[in-house]
């Protein structure tokens, strides 16, 4: 697992931010699946996230855990590989109750091809852990 997964499973709940025509828009979330350098996470098809998502891919990241955060930007790609999907389902089990299989075409999962991650500490400090 990469370091920034590793921080964000050390936050707890963190937050998905997109593009909502001009403005930021953003929402907690605590549902990542790290595979192969790429990070999952699902979305409802019928909520305002998948459509922001789908107008403009570009996201970040943030979370905070003790006196340390986290920026993890990245674009996300919805993936329709059904082994990924059902590995999310897996990994995820309150998914499960949300979505029962990985078939529901109110699921939607996609991948972020992380391009930049920070993490900040006291001080002033920003280390790159891309």
């Amino acid at each position: 697992m990469s370091k920034a997964y590793d921080f964000l499973n050390e936050c707890g709940f963190y937050y998905l931010l997109t593009v909502d025509g001009n403005y930021p828009s953003g929402r907690p979330i605590n549902r990542i699946l790290e595979k192969d350098g790429i990070m999952y996470f699902g979305a409802i098809t019928e909520k305002p996230c998948y459509c922001q998502i789908k107008k403009n891919p570009n996201v970040c990241i943030v979370g905070f855990s003790k006196d340390r955060w986290i920026r993890i930007y990245g674009k996300a790609d919805e993936t329709h590989d059904k082994i990924i999907r059902e590995e999310y389902l897996i990994r995820i089990p309150m998914e499960v109750e949300r979505f029962g299989t990985s078939e529901n075409p109110l699921l939607a999962v996609f991948g972020i091809k992380v391009s930049r991650a920070e993490l900040h500490s006291p001080g002033d400090v920003v280390e790159d852990i891309t």
